[in-house]
């Protein structure tokens, strides 16, 4: 080959660029992936967590999420699957992979954004408190019930997202964290949390924007099947008779 041609493969040929894969399960939040990322050694906790509060990204659905009191705005929408990354990329490339891939799969699913940051909320809970996909659009119906009661939602893994700082582990909610002043707190505050607790999956998000319609008011987990399902009913007295 002449010195020309072999310029033409140098400059033609890309380099050979190692990657890796990252996988965030349903429900993790910022700070569960902030610490997956130092535990891969990727990045810092701290780089990843200013990646998020502080870079910029421009996707459509982002101007759909209003002011608050909320954590992050952008927690809830970095969205949970598997992604191939080139060994050199930095916390902004992954947290922006995860807002495209996001805005992806929500337009795929819906024709607009129209209540996008409720349903998310929504999602959010439904993610952290369903174990079974049969009962996800059963209890995204239980919390629109509550709220139109309107009654405190009281859910648990409001709690604990409070109580742990995003971390989620703690084994059991006791009766002192439900004393928690956290605006995420919903044994405390009625309403929705000022935003999503963890990034919920495409069934968690389906369910909160068609959630099931029923009259169920309440519901526990069915000890006896320890299947992880849950026992609803309409009423507090029916309620407390079915728990195990």
């Amino acid at each position: 080959m002449c010195l020309n041609d072999i310029m033409k493969v140098l400059l033609l040929t890309p380099p050979e660029s190692e990657t890796f894969t990252f996988t965030v399960p349903e429900g993790y939040s910022i700070e569960m992936i902030a610490a997956k990322c130092e535990e891969m050694n990727i990045c810092t906790e701290e780089e990843f967590i200013s990646a998020v509060a502080e870079g910029s990204y421009n996707y459509e659905f982002l101007s759909h999420i209003p002011d608050g009191n909320y954590k992050y705005k952008l927690e809830g929408f970095l969205f949970p699957s598997t992604y191939e990354f080139f060994e050199d990329a930095t916390p902004y490339d992954i947290v922006n992979k995860m807002l495209a891939a996001f805005e992806a799969e929500y337009k795929k699913n819906f024709s607009n954004f129209d209540n996008l940051f409720e349903n998310m909320i929504i999602a959010s809970m439904v993610e952290r408190e369903a174990v079974l996909d049969s009962e996800r659009a059963t209890i995204a119906g239980v919390i629109k019930n509550r709220l139109k009661e309107p009654m405190m939602l009281q859910i648990d893994a409001t709690v604990v997202y409070a109580k742990s700082n995003g971390r989620y582990d703690m084994t059991e909610v006791l009766y002192e964290d439900l004393k928690v002043d956290s605006p995420y707190n919903l044994y405390k505050y009625e309403g929705l949390t000022p935003g999503p607790i963890c990034s919920p999956g495409i069934k968690s998000i389906v369910a909160a924007v068609k959630p099931e319609s029923h009259k169920w008011l309440y519901y526990h987990t069915d000890e006896k099947k320890k299947d992880g399902s849950h026992i609803f009913t309409v009423t507090y007295d029916e309620h407390l008779s079915t728990m195990n």
